[in-house]
């Protein structure tokens, strides 16, 4: 009866990390940023949040300072992609 309940509780959790994948809009960098930012928090974190892309560049530098993986060669491309879809209005 544990593993079963263990079973379900853990497909519960796999299924709303899903949906949290899902809120932010496609694009080129939608994996790169799901995978950076669901590290540590929900992509709601993100979609919430509305800044200009100097905002959004000093935003991935601390994320990428506090363990987020984004590479040198991928940082203006996540920025470009914040910044259009969650831009300061």
């Amino acid at each position: 009866m544990m593993r079963v309940s263990g079973l379900i509780v853990g497909l519960v959790f796999l299924a709303a990390s899903a949906a949290q994948a899902n809120t932010l809009p496609p694009g080129p960098m939608h994996d790169t940023v799901t995978k950076a930012c669901a590290q540590c928090h929900s992509a709601d974190v993100v979609s919430s949040q509305r800044k200009s892309r100097a905002g959004w560049a000093d935003t991935v530098n601390q994320m990428v300072a506090n363990g987020a993986q984004v590479s040198d060669a991928e940082f203006d491309k996540v920025v470009d992609y914040l910044a259009k879809n969650f831009a300061d209005k």
